[in-house]
């Protein structure tokens, strides 16, 4: 079912988006991951129409969406590595840093840098979260 406050070019995007949605639902098996470029057909029509609108039509979860359109959860099908290891050197930072993230499945990650900026801290840690879900 459509929301019906969207345009008639926003309807007829989210009708086709639901079509193709339900094509694969139907020819995958259960449970499996969502490709690429399903997400990337979602998120753009989530931009325009909004997260609540898309989610709702295509049966996606809202926070996952809304953290996609975000650009917090970036869709990656290589193989991420077991370990990365960087230099910064910025200059003008505090010297340490730790940042230890975890969930409620019970996965941590812990990452220490000797020096680093606050910001790019917070996006690789981002990143490395995401590209191991």
């Amino acid at each position: 079912m459509l929301p019906d406050r969207l345009t008639g070019a926003g309807r007829a995007r989210l009708a086709e988006a639901t079509a193709t949605f339900e094509h694969w639902r139907k020819t995958t098996p259960r449970r499996s991951r969502i490709p690429a470029e399903l997400w990337l057909l979602a998120v753009e029509l989530a931009r325009t129409e909004g997260v609540a609108k898309v989610a709702a039509a295509l049966r996606l979860d809202y926070y996952a969406l809304k953290r996609r359109l975000l650009g917090e959860a970036p869709p990656t099908t290589a193989e991420s590595p077991a370990f990365v290891e960087m230099g910064f050197g910025l200059p003008g930072t505090p010297p340490g840093c730790v940042l230890a993230l975890s969930d409620g499945q019970g996965r941590a990650l812990r990452i220490e840098w000797a020096c680093a900026g606050g910001d790019e801290v917070a996006v690789v840690a981002r990143s490395l979260w995401e590209a191991g879900r």
